[in-house]
This record gives structure tokens, sequence and C-alpha cells, in this order.
């Protein structure tokens, strides 16, 4: 019995920490299955990766996203999740409200580097 609650408690930790970007890209794009030519899977990254991208500086990135997402439409629907701003600034407070926790009177002499780092730890989920 222990060991099949141990084998599950890895067996989860192995599922949340094997994902990488590429799966994530993979199963994202794999959600709808476009094709070129009906015999090989259109790959946007691919593609996007091979082109050379007209971008100039005073354009604003989501602009772009969506001026090029007839040619790029999974990979636009991507990056404007991605790169959108959140409506609210709860996620900022509640990390300024976690700072002041850490930083409490015993923990007065981390250095910057140290704070950041357990910040962020905190924060990456």
């Amino acid at each position: 019995m222990i060991m099949m609650i141990k084998k599950k408690k890895r067996n989860k930790r192995a599922k949340r920490d094997d994902i990488s970007v590429d799966d994530v890209l993979k199963e994202f794009i794999s959600n709808e299955n476009l094709s070129i030519d009906d015999e090989e899977p259109y790959d946007e990254v691919i593609e996007y990766m091979k082109r050379k991208v007209n971008y100039s500086s005073g354009e604003d990135v989501l602009s772009w996203w969506k001026k090029h997402s007839c040619i790029y439409s999974q990979l636009s629907r991507l990056a404007l999740a991605l790169l959108s701003i959140p409506a609210s600034s709860a996620t900022s407070e509640r990390i300024f409200s976690e700072t002041g926790r850490i930083l409490e009177a015993r923990r007065q002499l981390l250095s910057a580097e140290s704070l950041d780092s357990l910040v962020f730890l905190r924060n990456f989920r």
C-alpha cells in the first residue's frame, strides 16, 4: 500500500516536471489538424523560423501577431495569450505581500539576489 502511494506521488511529480515548452507547442499545434497538401503536417513554428520576419521597431508586437494571424493562426493565438497584459494587478500585489513576509526581522541580512531568488521560487508554478 505504501509503495503504491509513493509511486503515485512520484508519477504526479514526474508528469509536472517532464513537460517542456516543445511539448506545449506540439500539443497546441496538434489540437487543430492543419495540413499542407493533406500529406505533410503543417508546422507553423518551423515555417515561422524559416521566414524572414519584417518587423519595424515602432510596430506593436500584439498588432503584428493580429495582422499575421491568417498565416500563423495557431502561433498568433498562442502569442496573444502569452503576450497579453493581465487585466488586474492582483499578481503583482500578491508578490509584494509575499516579499514582505520573506523579509521579516530575522531575515533582514538577505542579499538582494537571495531575496530575488526566494520570491522567484515561491511564484514559479
